[in-house]
């Protein structure tokens, strides 16, 4: 046999976890637990957001699929154990039932799950406690797959896991940021949409994986070790129907006023590169919705501005260590150029530095910006090896990094104490004619 009739349905939580209806065990080929804290607070955290949207009020919140093998009497889950196990966590610290099922060894994912949870829990009053675990357990639902074939569940689980091309944090983000348009009309939803679909996956995966999220993370000194949807967080910005604090309030306030100002101010005001600096601050909380949208746009076009000036400045002396050119036609998509892997990591650490100066200091200093960071970056290529995905991170993600002097600056001038890296080579005839250009440059 196959699906069940009836097999897949929309079941609440609090059914889907009742051992009345469902003796749900997690067969032997399943691995082990594996989500981290973060991981499991952001789910707690998107349950309450949607308890407390008074747009969705009466709407169940779907936490995704699961899929069931039926064995006997009992369910194996083929498919939404993190979730499962988590939710179950969740129910009973809600309960007050502080000696769970399993063992919390705070040595193992599921035992630092536990702790995360419990000190996030903790904050609430009884109240609080009460009212979230009946709105998990009544209005958070899953959509429930059973059947009693198993090789029917693997099929299953490949379609939905495998099959055709998985969503990218990007698109996550785009579904989060539409959602929050709600009070939008079609119209605008549609020219949004269309903007962002005449962007290609590798421009989008680019502008947020290599340079986006390493400047979120980098500039408050944090390593950045690859771009996933566990990450997209960063990047969902300020909810303007429910800012509460200060600080989000005079960031939803800037989001609105800059291009009201902009526009009233038309003729001897900031042009159009300067607004969206002034607006899209990357180490700044965004507003939520059409914000989002508008700032990938500006970013995408951002992102071509360095590629071209941080290389073909400086009588374009650094354009052969370049990973990322344009075509011919200055407005063309980025190419990338196989050829100079070699320069992969440093090429990007040097765009990524470039952008986020500009975006913090504008460029009237962008001589003096390019030669610095192009220094501070290209001297890792000079003084090792070999350089992995690893020694980027460390080197980005470093206190005294280009990232966290500029986040900290009230002057360009800070990057100044840069001038004094050491770029000794790795040895005698490693990268030559870059250790002349980079000591060339130290040389005001």
């Amino acid at each position: 046999m196959a699906i069940q009739d009836g097999g897949v349905q929309a079941v609440t939580v609090g059914e889907l976890l009742s051992t009345e209806r469902f003796d749900l065990r997690i067969p032997h080929y399943q691995r082990p637990f594996s989500w981290r804290p973060e991981t499991a607070l952001r789910l707690v955290d998107d349950i309450r957001e949607a308890q407390s949207d008074p747009v969705r009020s009466g709407t169940p919140y779907v936490l995704g699929a699961v899929i069931l093998h039926q064995n006997d009497q009992s369910y194996e889950v083929v498919d939404g154990q993190q979730r499962l196990l988590t939710l179950r966590m969740i129910r009973c610290l809600l309960n007050g039932d502080v000696t769970p099922e399993f063992d919390p060894d705070p040595d193992t994912p599921v035992g630092q799950v536990w702790i995360a949870l419990s000190r996030r829990l903790s904050v609430l009053v009884a109240r609080e406690r009460s009212a979230l675990l009946e709105y998990i357990g009544s209005d958070c639902q899953a959509v429930l797959v059973i059947t009693d074939d198993l090789d029917e569940a693997f099929r299953v689980f490949d379609s939905q896991n495998y099959r055709g091309k998985p969503l990218a944090p990007h698109d996550l983000l785009k579904a989060h940021h539409l959602r929050e348009m709600r009070r939008e009309s079609q119209s605008m939803k549609s020219a949004v949409v269309e903007a962002w679909e005449s962007v290609a996956d590798e421009d989008l995966d680019r502008l947020f994986s290599r340079y986006l999220y390493r400047i979120v993370n980098w500039s408050r000194s944090k390593p950045a070790p690859g771009f996933s949807t566990a990450d997209i967080h960063a990047f969902k910005g300020i909810r303007i129907e429910s800012v509460e604090s200060p600080s989000a309030r005079y960031h939803a306030a800037a989001q609105l006023a800059i291009p009201m100002l902009s526009r009233w101010d038309a003729q001897t005001g900031p042009n159009n590169h300067e607004i969206g600096r002034m607006r899209f601050q990357l180490d700044m909380p965004l507003a939520a919705g059409r914000p989002f949208f508008d700032m990938v746009s500006f970013m995408l076009e951002e992102l071509k501005y360095i590629i071209r000036e941080g290389f073909e400045g400086d009588r374009g002396q650094f354009s052969i260590y370049q990973l990322e050119t344009l075509g011919t036609d200055k407005d063309s998509n980025i190419v990338e150029h196989a050829n100079r892997g070699r320069y992969r990591y440093v090429s990007e650490l040097y765009v990524g530095a470039l952008l986020y100066f500009v975006n913090r200091f504008g460029t009237e200093h962008l001589n003096e910006a390019r030669r610095i960071l192009f220094r501070w970056a290209y001297a890792m290529r000079v003084r090792r090896l070999r350089v992995q995905y690893k020694s980027m991170d460390n080197w980005g993600s470093d206190g005294d990094s280009a990232f966290a002097i500029i986040r900290n600056a009230e002057s360009w001038r800070a990057l100044e104490q840069l001038d004094g890296l050491n770029v000794e080579p790795y040895r005698s005839g490693h990268e030559v004619g870059l250790v002349e250009l980079i000591t060339e440059k130290g040389q005001r």
